[in-house]
């Protein structure tokens, strides 16, 4: 009788376990997200190719072209599942076709964190890894200087100690100065294509956690490593999601 009793008290906490709600669990439905990149100066709006923009230096600065390649994107689930693209992006933020990309297959739910590199992995980092469209060709690094591609070219003017007029091109490339961006922020997904705005802080370029015054720094990093690495730092927390429904 006692065998029975407890063979009855397994099976009934057998039911009890399989009928537990898994507040974790979703559907195998899937979404869509659409992101469009803009640029703000510590939220101001940026109007190109005017010297009207103050970094921490003080330095008053234009904006001329701003191009870079987003890669390596990854957002986490609630339940701690990973979604992976493994998309080349190329951005022009100034150029409404080229200043928005898509994702689709997002497996539907709550996401807690999403992360990406701004540059190219050290697979696709060579020459002529991507397809030679003109975009890409414009990114190319010099074979001499290691080859690959830049992963961010942010070019324009500013005004030196003198106030001349001067150029700057803050170009970043080589495997070592790849960009991870990861930000922990609720964005939810849910059957249908939602939409979100990705925000280039262009300040932050030059700030945190180095202030970068190109009155003292090197205006044209592309041969200075130390120079790059430094942007490489600023840039981490420069771009923000916000998602818009």
């Amino acid at each position: 009788m006692k065998n029975i009793c407890k063979i009855i008290s397994f099976l009934i906490l057998i039911i009890f376990l399989s009928c537990k709600k898994d507040t974790n669990s979703y559907s195998t439905e899937y979404s869509k997200a659409k992101f469009t990149v803009s640029l703000k100066c510590d939220g101001a709006a940026v109007y190109i190719d005017s010297l009207i923009n103050t970094n921490s230096s003080g330095n008053i600065y234009s904006i001329h072209n701003v191009n870079f390649y987003i890669s390596n994107i990854k957002m986490k689930r609630d339940d701690d599942s990973i979604f992976s693209s493994t998309k080349i992006i190329y951005i022009d933020p100034l150029l409404s076709s080229k200043n928005t990309f898509y994702l689709d297959s997002i497996p539907v739910g709550n996401y807690t964190e999403i992360s990406y590199n701004i540059g190219i992995d050290t697979i696709h980092n060579i020459d002529f890894a991507l397809t030679s469209t003109l975009d890409n060709l414009n990114m190319a690094w010099p074979t001499a200087m290691g080859g690959g591609y830049h992963f961010l070219k942010m070019e324009g003017h500013y005004l030196d100690s003198l106030n001349t007029n001067q150029g700057y091109a803050i170009h970043i490339g080589k495997n070592e100065n790849l960009i991870l961006v990861k930000t922990n922020q609720l964005l939810q997904q849910r059957n249908n294509t939602h939409e979100y705005s990705m925000i280039f802080n262009i300040n932050e370029v030059f700030a945190n956690p180095y202030n970068y015054n190109l009155n003292i720094e090197n205006n044209y990093t592309m041969s200075d490593s130390i120079a790059m690495l430094k942007i490489k730092n600023n840039i981490k927390d420069a771009f923000h999601v916000f998602q818009n429904k």
